[in-house]
């Protein structure tokens, strides 16, 4: 009976009928009640948030990322250190010494994702070249 009478309705009525349907729908959300909470924190919270923020800052402005090409002897690690220069004028390059071996490292990111995207960049020109994280 009920399918009936829908399918006797014309489509006016059966528009307006959608429309009071969502006003009624619409008008109890504006009848809710507005709801307010204390919330009562320990001060001992307060302090270990303040701990953890000032050991986060200094966490991160002590650690980069950059990219290794080499670590060994010094002949090859100038070789590599000048090819680099040629290839990339632009980029930052290290020739650096730590016993017992030498190192070239490229650039200083502190994005991990960035470093890695350039990271792409110099595996096309240097396969064996790495992403390594670096804490001063």
């Amino acid at each position: 009976m009920f399918f009936l009478f829908f399918c006797e309705m014309t489509k006016p009525v059966y528009k307006w009928l959608f429309t009071i349907i969502l006003i009624l729908l619409s008008v109890s959300e504006l009848m809710a009640q507005a709801l307010s909470v204390k919330i009562q924190q320990d001060s001992s919270i307060t302090r270990l948030m303040a701990a953890k923020k000032n050991i986060d800052t200094e966490n991160y402005s002590s650690k980069f990322y950059t990219i290794q090409l080499f670590y060994g002897n010094n002949k090859r690690a100038e070789e590599l250190y000048e090819n680099f220069k040629r290839d990339f004028p632009n980029w930052e390059v290290d020739l650096s010494f730590e016993t017992p071996n030498y190192k070239v490292q490229v650039g200083r990111f502190k994005d991990y994702y960035f470093g890695l995207n350039k990271l792409k960049e110099i595996k096309k020109v240097y396969p064996a070249a790495f992403l390594l994280e670096i804490k001063d």
